[in-house]
C-alpha cells in the first residue's frame, strides 16, 4: 500500500471519529433578527440602484434599436 492510500484512509477514519463532535461544536453565533435584517439591507440596495442598472440596461439597448431601425430605412 502506498503512501498516499494510507494517508487518505488516515485521515478518513480520523474525520469520521471527529464527526459527532464536530456536529455537537457552535462555530458562530448570529443574532435573532440577523437574516431579517440582511434581506431588507439587501432588498434596499437593489432598489436604490434599480435606476441605475436600468440606464445601464436600457441606453445601449435603444442605441441598438436606433441603429437598427436606421439600418432598415437606409435599405430601401
Amino acid at each position: 500500500m502506498n503512501f498516499k492510500r494510507m494517508a487518505v484512509l488516515v485521515g478518513s477514519a480520523v474525520s469520521i471519529a471527529l464527526l459527532p463532535a464536530l456536529a455537537m461544536a457552535t462555530y458562530i453565533t448570529l443574532p435573532e433578527g440577523f437574516v431579517a435584517d440582511t434581506l431588507a439591507y439587501v432588498g434596499q440596495l437593489f432598489t436604490d440602484t434599480s435606476l441605475l442598472v436600468i440606464l445601464a440596461i436600457g441606453l445601449p439597448l435603444g442605441f441598438w434599436v436606433i441603429r437598427k431601425v436606421i439600418s432598415l430605412v437606409r435599405a430601401r
